[in-house]
């Protein structure tokens, strides 16, 4: 392990990896990621890879369009193809509160060039028969919206990033820091390092290694699980939209020839993935209630992992107050796949230039304590 950097990076993951690759790409040199276990195997491993336009605020919406442009030629970027496919979102919701609050989305979304559609409750059920609609008012739909290979992604941003000289320490866990003729020197499990400038990109333990540097990162984590089902069609066909209710929070689509159940319902904050005793016989009662045919599927393995979320549901990228040379970029609440691509180039930018070519001010770590906060209404 080097035993300095310009920019270490505490965190493995996608958007570690990804601000890797863009430092490097834009010619930073000595680039080091930090990882306590095997990169990727936090919450990176068990995303699905989707991605959407379909958000509540414009900055989501807009770091959606940069990061799917990315995605779009990422294979010519880094030789790895991320199997974009366009399977589509559809959100679907049961009172007139949650409706129009979807209505509004879509007005927003229109404006920022989205084509997204809203569709009735008989429309609905004339395209998507195998779900039944008779308690919802209606939805909206974005065929844009779509899924890709988070492994493909993660493993071009690892493997472009070592090419261009970025180092990535698996297995080296932080355990102190200290301050040294104004760089900062970090304490590892496997030696020290000397760092100009550090950015925590540790997902949902960044509150945790935020104490190590005496700063308060308001994330915590949260376990998330998704039922998988066996191969199974059965009236189902082999390409639908990830069908969410946003007032139940219960989410259907496929994984690969299977089917997915899920229900993002708030759990106990918890690093350990547990979960009520009934959340299981839940979710498939209510699967069973919406998409009949599902009686006859059987279960594969779930895919659980951790959510890290900020008390409004944004994430934290910024540089930390009071503390030059410290940055965070972490509590993307499931979003991160679908926005590391952006947020690297944005938080490259912030660290070699201190601004950024799209306004991301919104996320500061200040905003907490001033009271200039706005939740994101779509978090799944």
């Amino acid at each position: 392990m080097r035993n300095s950097a310009s920019v270490a990076i505490i965190g493995g993951g996608i958007i570690g990896t990804s601000l890797g690759y863009n430092l490097a790409n834009v010619g930073v040199g000595n680039v080091v990621i930090l990882d306590k276990s095997k990169a990727g195997a936090g919450s990176t491993s068990a995303s699905l890879g989707g991605f959407r336009y379909q958000f509540s605020s414009e900055l989501s919406i807009k770091l959606s369009q940069r990061s799917v442009g990315i995605i779009e030629k990422f294979e010519q970027l880094t030789g790895y193809d991320p199997l974009v496919r366009r399977d589509g979102y559809l959100f679907i919701a049961s009172t007139e509160t949650s409706f129009g609050q979807l209505k509004k989305n879509r007005d927003l979304q229109r404006a920022l060039g989205v084509p997204v559609e809203l569709l009735s409750r008989e429309e609905l059920q004339g395209r998507y028969g195998f779900y039944k609609f008779d308690e919802f008012l209606g939805g909206t739909f974005c065929q844009e919206d779509g899924h890709a290979s988070t492994m493909a992604v993660f493993q071009g941003y690892v493997s472009r990033a070592k090419q261009l000289g970025v180092e990535l320490n698996e297995n080296t866990e932080v355990r102190a820091v200290e301050r040294n003729h104004g760089r900062f020197l970090l304490k590892t499990s496997r030696g020290s390092i000397l760092a100009d400038s550090v950015v925590i990109a540790a997902g949902a333990y960044s509150g945790l290694i935020g104490k190590q540097f005496n700063v308060d990162i308001s994330i915590k984590p949260y376990p998330r699980k998704i039922l998988i089902t066996n191969s199974f069609s059965d009236g189902i066909p082999p390409q639908i939209p990830l069908i969410v209710d946003v007032d139940s929070t219960f989410a259907f689509g496929r994984e690969g020839k299977g089917l997915i159940f899920a229900n993002n319902q708030p759990t106990a904050s918890s690093f350990e993935l547990v979960f009520p005793p009934d959340y299981d016989d839940n979710v498939i009662k209510t699967a069973f209630r919406r998409v009949p045919a599902t009686e006859r599927c059987s279960l594969s393995s779930p895919d659980a992992g951790l959510y890290e979320l900020t008390p409004d549901s944004n994430p934290i990228v910024c540089e930390i107050p009071n503390v030059k040379g410290l940055y965070c970029c972490s509590g993307f609440a499931g979003h991160g796949f679908m926005h590391a691509p952006a947020i690297g180039e944005l938080m490259a930018e912030l660290i070699m230039k201190g601004k950024t070519s799209l306004d991301i001010s919104s996320y500061s770590i200040d905003r907490f304590e001033k009271g200039l906060t706005d939740k994101e209404g779509l978090i799944i």
